[in-house]
């Protein structure tokens, strides 16, 4: 996926859309009504349209509408064993070049992130500023491949991952959080030790714990 195609203005109007709650999976809108939602004119839309389809986020009904992708299994298992394959592949270029400071940074981020969801605080705060966390680790391991084309297609990955995970939250998603900050520094513990392997099984176990999780949720 080229820069231009992830920069396209609608689609990020309609990430900031779902993130923000105005549009929601499985929602049914008309052409107009997308446009006023997004603030978009037609032409512009249906250049997003085409892009969104692609991309699996939406579906073209004729006479019924635009429905949003609802991110039933099938969704999330894709999603989750395209990111598995693209972070295990970096992982081991990554672990060969992470240094020690940013191993530290790692480390106490996540201490500072487990301390601020266990204090039992403002929950979306906490939240906000973990998922910030949570989407700078795995990304900088990507960047290490120094793969444009990889790095925009992980993000996308990701996103998808994050509606999934927003749709499908339920009561007890605090102590999700606070088993992945566990799960991190697992990796982070193997790579500070320079144990490459041991830090790809542990992203694997990772990935497959989190998987479950938003099957479970």
């Amino acid at each position: 996926m080229s820069d231009a195609r992830q920069d396209n203005d609608g689609y990020r109007r309609f990430r900031k859309a779902m993130q923000a709650g105005t549009l929601q999976a499985g929602m049914v809108v008309t052409q107009n009504e997308l446009c006023d939602l997004l603030g978009l004119s037609l032409s512009p839309l249906r250049e997003t349209l085409v892009l969104l389809e692609e991309f699996g986020l939406v579906e073209i009904k004729p006479r019924t509408g635009i429905r949003i992708v609802y991110p039933e299994v099938a969704f999330i298992r894709e999603n989750y064993q395209f990111r598995i394959m693209i972070e295990v592949f970096a992982l081991r270029s990554f672990g060969d070049t992470v240094t020690e400071e940013w191993l530290a940074n790692m480390r106490e981020s996540h201490e500072e992130a487990r301390l601020n969801l266990s204090e039992g605080g403002p929950f979306e705060d906490s939240l906000i500023r973990f998922t910030r966390l949570d989407m700078r680790m795995h990304r900088e391991i990507v960047e290490a491949l120094g793969n444009r084309a990889i790095l925009d297609t992980h993000d996308r990955v990701q996103e998808n991952i994050r509606m999934a995970q927003q749709v499908h939250r339920r009561p007890g998603f605090r102590s999700a959080l606070l088993k992945t900050i566990d799960e991190h520094l697992e990796v982070i513990k193997c790579l500070e030790t320079r144990d490459v392997e041991g830090a790809v099984a542990a992203i694997e176990a990772h990935f497959r714990a989190s998987t479950h999780r938003t099957f479970a949720a």
